[in-house]
């Protein structure tokens, strides 16, 4: 993420789309940790209130020396703020969305060719196309 590329204000954009979306992806309906929410009190919040996705929270792992360990995953709780487009520039409301992380990089890796071109072309590389590729993204 090269922070040269957004406006000055975007975490204070970034924070509006968040809270417009109630600290939820926008996609999938995961709650999510908000800002200065310790992660003790979030996961209990999670246990009592939020039963469903609290079995996100945690993956078993096995460990040579310890066995069969629980390994918290707080950044499947992490609430980001998506650029549709993939224009870091380009914050107009109906571009942005409010997505967990797994559904954020899930979307991210589908569009992993126009990033490469995007980023090349920002770059200096020359585009064949009179016009941008257009391209379908499925979220």
């Amino acid at each position: 993420m090269n922070r040269k590329l957004y406006p000055d204000n975007w975490e204070s954009i970034a924070i509006d789309v968040k809270t417009a979306a109630n600290w939820t992806c926008q996609e999938c309906g995961r709650p999510c940790r908000k800002p200065g929410q310790k992660i003790e009190d979030f996961a209990e919040w999670l246990e009592t209130e939020a039963i469903e996705w609290f079995p996100d929270l945690w993956d078993t792992k096995i460990d040579d020396e310890l066995g069969e360990i629980l390994v918290c995953r707080m950044h499947r709780f992490t609430l980001t703020t998506a650029h549709l487009d993939h224009v870091p520039a380009n914050c107009e409301p109906n571009n942005l969305r409010a997505w967990c992380f797994p559904c954020h990089a899930r979307y991210d890796l589908k569009a992993m060719p126009l990033k490469k071109r995007l980023k090349a072309e920002r770059a200096g590389q020359l585009n064949l196309f009179d016009r941008p590729l257009e391209v379908e993204y499925a979220s």
